[in-house]
């Protein structure tokens, strides 16, 4: 299990947009992130005030972190300056609600790369239940600019 600090050590992401707090597996081509869903994240007050669920466009980002850590843990830490962008996300589908108090396991796989580009398919899980699937593209960029 690697914690909030050794996933900062790899991922840019701080503050309210780091949607992974550990990750619980992580092999060559595959890892699964965790992420604590608390009822005092940012968009609890307003999606939706009176009974809050974690908006979908969250969950795809919990997962391309998790393929990010993936992908910059493969390469080795880079002092920070690699940086990843979405560049698509396909077939994203949301099956059940994520609410304050589920832990999402986020599961990635690298479905293969070309010099930047990497490919991942992701499937993130409640309690067993998915709750979310997508296939997405980053590039990576090494100089982070």
């Amino acid at each position: 299990m690697l914690s909030t600090q050794d996933i900062e050590k790899l991922i840019p992401h701080r503050g309210s947009m780091r949607l992974v707090d550990e990750i619980a597996d992580i092999s060559d081509m595959t890892a699964v992130g965790i992420k604590h869903v608390r009822d005092d994240e940012f968009w609890c007050a307003g999606h939706f005030p009176t009974k809050p669920i974690m908006p979908g466009v969250l969950i795809i980002e919990a997962l391309a972190q998790t393929a990010c850590f993936l992908t910059m843990h493969r390469c080795g830490n880079n002092g920070g300056k690699m940086l990843g962008y979405f560049v698509s996300i396909e077939n994203a589908k949301f099956t059940r609600v994520v609410k304050p108090g589920d832990t999402l396991e986020l599961h990635v796989e690298e479905l293969g790369s070309k010099m930047m580009m990497h490919k991942y398919s992701g499937v993130a899980t409640v309690n067993g239940v998915r709750v979310a699937v997508a296939t997405f593209s980053a590039m990576m960029d090494v100089n982070g600019k």
